[in-house]
């Protein structure tokens, strides 16, 4: 018998991933916007969605598509109005669902009025809100660089000195040292939880301190390290999220999550920092190991046990499969004539895991990684490193609502093109066809919902995927559920003691609510059967 846990909505619900601008265009812009969204909500109940994490809809020139915020209390005209983001806020929780914001901590647009006033002259009384510095021997102040590969330095003619940014030049980082800055973005951020807002996706969150004495790097570290790297998880990052903790804490029911990627993929302990005692940072942190996972069970089985082992035991782990800068991982490994049956595979890993799991908008119905061609390019990463790396804007593209023209995304030609799958990949056809991607999610949603195991229950692992079998139970007071997944496109014999007399909940390849009256059964090439246990 398990112990008992009191359900949290942050815990044990469904969150879904929405990118504003590709969601639903309402208005006949070609872009998606906050009304748009609103139309789409009962939508999101029916797939039994708990809680919605939006991108950026701030005011912004749009140089990082939201990620480069001039105004932290205003709406983009582009998505709607401040009135529409609180009638937002009003339909979401009348529907039992919460609404979590994107919020950049590290850097704002260089056209932010802190940043106007901190350039214009060395000695205003913002200059210190971001980082400074006067050039080394005439040349940039160290050899720090940005996350694709150039100086992450910028002259000002001006002031004749240099600004540090992360990012792109239009996107200076804060300098999160100054106490005046950070009592002034703590102010901000007491806006959004008085408005309504039920918690914070905090981007790059590790990157907040830099190292104070501003020293170069080691050349490789600049590229391949993580702890040795001056210009992220520095220790003084710890003592903000610990005071912005303290900050959601004197509001009900809050919580933030952390978007802290890491070099080479797969430190895990270097992630679970972030979350301190479990109780007293960030509620919740993204790992993105399954992302990088190969096709491959002990690999995911190594990855599941990893962040388990890592994270602090007061602390809760939460999962994802694709998001709006790694792509989606339908389309991740070759999966020829079995993409869509490994992708239900992964779909029930993803909703079957002890953790929050996050679903990026479209994956519940298979959409893929788009073709963009070179003039269709959006994302300025893609325009820079044309034709080696096209950039974000292939898992960015409308939703696919129907078959009608532009995929029912806007009535007019929309900001990215819509897949050319649409025609035959949209949510209207699947809910029409029980067999599909979007009423397997649905099944899946609905019987975590059902059984307290899959939501709140401990995960013990039975098959650690050698010979391309991972099977686990997740156990809640006196109730087991068994998950079976077979990686493997060879049929594979599954002998469990417990199998007999079992229940089939959700599965790739059986009858639902049909029982299992044997201790072997024989699993079809990547069939995905998820099981209600009787002692």
């Amino acid at each position: 018998m398990e112990e008992k846990e009191t359900y949290s909505w942050w815990k044990h619900g469904v969150f879904y991933h929405i990118y504003p601008k590709s969601f639903k265009d309402s208005n006949g812009d070609g872009v998606g916007d906050i009304p748009g969204i609103i139309e789409k909500l009962d939508y999101l109940v029916d797939l039994g969605i708990d809680a919605i994490w939006l991108s950026p809809v701030y005011k912004s020139p749009m140089v990082d598509f939201g990620y480069d915020i001039s105004g932290y209390r205003k709406i983009d005209p582009l998505f709607g109005s401040m009135e529409d983001l609180k009638e937002l806020i009003a339909q979401v929780h009348s529907r039992g669902m919460k609404l979590v914001m994107d919020l950049v901590m590290n850097h704002t647009s260089d056209q932010h009025p802190w940043f106007v006033e901190s350039r214009s002259s060395i000695d205003n009384p913002k200059r210190d809100w971001y980082i400074w510095r006067e050039p080394k021997n005439g040349k940039i102040p160290n050899n720090w660089i940005t996350n694709f590969g150039s100086a992450a330095w910028t002259y000002d003619k001006h002031t004749k000195q240099y600004y540090y940014h992360s990012f792109f030049k239009e996107q200076p980082d804060l300098n999160w040292r100054n106490e005046d800055m950070k009592r002034s973005f703590f102010e901000k951020i007491q806006f959004w939880l008085n408005l309504g807002i039920d918690g914070f996706r905090l981007d790059v969150i590790n990157l907040l301190i830099k190292e104070k004495t501003f020293r170069n790097s080691p050349l490789l570290s600049n590229w391949f390290s993580n702890g040795k790297v001056l210009n992220r998880n520095q220790p003084r990052t710890f003592k903000i999220l610990q005071e912005f903790r303290a900050l959601l804490d004197t509001s009900d029911n809050k919580m933030s999550i952390g978007e802290i990627y890491v070099l080479p993929p797969g430190d895990t302990n270097l992630v679970a920092q972030f979350l301190g005692k479990g109780d007293d940072m960030l509620h919740m942190a993204f790992d993105f190991s399954l992302i990088f996972c190969s096709w491959n069970a002990c690999k995911y089985h190594e990855a599941i046990t990893k962040w388990y082992g890592a994270i602090p035991p007061e602390s809760w782990p939460c999962f994802v499969l694709s998001n709006h800068d790694l792509g989606r991982f339908v389309k991740r490994y070759s999966l020829g004539i079995h993409k869509y049956a490994k992708a239900k595979l992964l779909a029930t890993l993803l909703l079957t895991l002890r953790g929050t799991p996050f679903i990026y908008y479209g994956d519940e119905i298979g959409m893929e990684n788009s073709r963009i061609s070179k003039k269709d390019i959006k994302d300025p990463y893609g325009k820079k490193f044309w034709p080696f790396y096209t950039g974000r804007d292939k898992a960015r593209t409308p939703m696919q609502w129907n078959s009608d023209e532009n995929g029912g995304f806007s009535n007019t030609t929309p900001w990215l093109p819509v897949s050319e799958s649409y025609k035959s990949l949209n949510v209207e056809d699947q809910l029409k066809d029980e067999d599909s991607m979007l009423n397997f999610y649905r099944q899946l949603i609905k019987v975590r919902k059902e059984y307290p195991s899959l939501s709140m229950g401990n995960w013990h692992s039975i098959i650690d995927g050698v010979g391309g079998v991972l099977a686990y139970e997740r156990r809640y007071e006196k109730e087991e559920i068994l998950i079976v997944l077979n990686f493997s496109y060879r049929r594979k014999s599954f002998s469990y003691q417990k199998l007999k007399s079992s229940f089939v909940l959700v599965s790739t390849h059986r009858q639902y609510n049909t029982m299992i009256e044997t201790h072997e059964i024989t699993l079809q090439a990547y069939e995905a059967t998820v099981l209600k246990l009787f002692s």
